[in-house]
């Protein structure tokens, strides 16, 4: 019989790769996976996907903004402990830190269930941004929750996973435990065929030499991704040739509503495109159609230690990339020449750094083989085995 394995996530687990790529990854290695997630406003769901299945618990509708935080948190959070417990799982995996309460409370409910936490960023501060959603700041009520959730991952939690080494030892040093296992969130190895090049710049209505610096991911306004973000709309207007695109919940979500106005305006309108986020197996033959990958992020303290996604898709696409110079990220960089770094402190550095990566068509060239060759290294398939060794070991196999 299968070992029954229930993963949780704060969101609907349409496009959170590394939550599909885990339980896609666990699914063919013969474990029975239930994601529960969460339908934001919508009723509960259903789905089956390859070879696991996603349960979207409710979130109803409010008039308030109190209303809101209160269904969005704590009522979610029950659901999905309730749909958790029912799943009679032998592994509970908390996928970030606002899912380790509903986690811990199922495993609870199972003799013997095991808990894995899967802290996707430094994870003592993901929670409390979870909390800003509330229309008022209780530091007690914060206080109350990093303590909970601390307690929970110091003396209940069977494993913590990590995304790299850097986060690893703040979280060991933090916790109190020993060093959490990393598991990178890299993409699948992927070969882009010349056909799938075309395909970005045809669903853009340009020409396939057009230039076009890609923009991908997730983004949101409380980690300071505005004003980066913004930079690199306005450098398109700097730029003599190519254009601009940014692909992710930019293109969906209502708090970027205007940077979508502001690409429709003059001087960006035909030089900026927003497009929402896509599937996994859609989005990297999209990558694959730009030149450069940018990742605008100004990150500060603790959260300079983030290792984006963007960092590995571009390289799986085979494309430069434009970087902020973070600790954790100069040294793969460096290591096999695929970028150059920039601050995104205002559009003149963006259209700068862009002009650096394409303006030499040897640099260009060799910057293309180091995306290549740091796409052998990190990938999915060697992430793989680190994720079912550690299920081995939690397990006792």
């Amino acid at each position: 019989m299968a070992i029954r394995v229930c993963m949780l996530v704060r969101n609907d687990c349409r496009t959170d790769y590394r939550v599909l790529k885990e339980a896609a990854s666990l699914a063919r290695a013969g474990y029975q996976v239930t994601v529960v997630g969460v339908h934001t406003y919508g009723p509960g769901e259903r789905e089956e996907r390859q070879g696991f299945t996603i349960v979207r618990v409710p979130v109803a509708p409010a008039r308030t903004p109190l209303g809101k935080a209160i269904e969005l948190f704590p009522r979610a959070l029950r659901r999905m402990a309730a749909a958790a417990a029912a799943t009679q799982a032998a592994v509970y995996h908390a996928h970030d830190s606002d899912t380790i309460l509903p986690a811990w409370w199922a495993a609870r409910a199972i003799p013997g269930a095991r808990l894995i936490y899967d802290a996707h960023e430094v994870g003592f501060y993901s929670l409390r941004e979870s909390l800003t959603g509330f229309p008022f700041r209780l530091p007690v009520l914060t206080w109350f929750w990093d303590r909970w959730n601390d307690r929970i991952v110091r003396r209940y939690v069977d494993a913590v996973i990590t995304v790299n080494e850097a986060l690893a030892e703040v979280q060991a040093a933090h916790y109190g435990i020993p060093r959490p296992v990393v598991v990178m969130n890299c993409p699948p190895r992927f070969e882009p065929t010349p056909a799938m090049r075309t395909v970005l710049p045809t669903r853009l209505g340009l020409d396939p030499a057009t230039p076009i610096a890609l923009v991908q991911g997730m983004f949101s306004p409380g980690r300071g991704d505005g004003p980066p973000l913004e930079a690199v709309v306005r450098s398109a207007a700097l730029l003599k040739d190519g254009v601009v695109v940014i692909l992710g919940n930019v293109g969906s979500r209502p708090e970027w509503a205007y940077l979508r106005r502001l690409a429709a305006e003059p001087p960006y309108a035909g030089r900026v495109f927003i497009l929402p986020p896509v599937p996994p197996d859609t989005l990297l033959i999209l990558t694959s159609g730009a030149h450069v990958g940018l990742i605008p992020m100004r990150l500060t303290g603790l959260m300079r230690l983030a290792l984006p996604n963007k960092l590995f898709e571009y390289a799986a696409a085979g494309i430069p990339v434009i970087t902020p110079d973070l600790p954790v990220i100069r040294p793969i960089v460096e290591r096999f020449g695929y970028g150059v770094f920039c601050d995104f402190a205002s559009p003149m550095a963006v259209a700068d750094a862009i002009r650096a990566v394409l303006v030499d068509a040897d640099r260009y060239a060799a910057m293309q083989a180091g995306a290549r060759a740091a796409a052998a290294v990190y990938n999915w398939e060697t992430q793989e085995v680190v994720l079912l060794d550690l299920y081995r070991r939690v397990l006792g196999r």
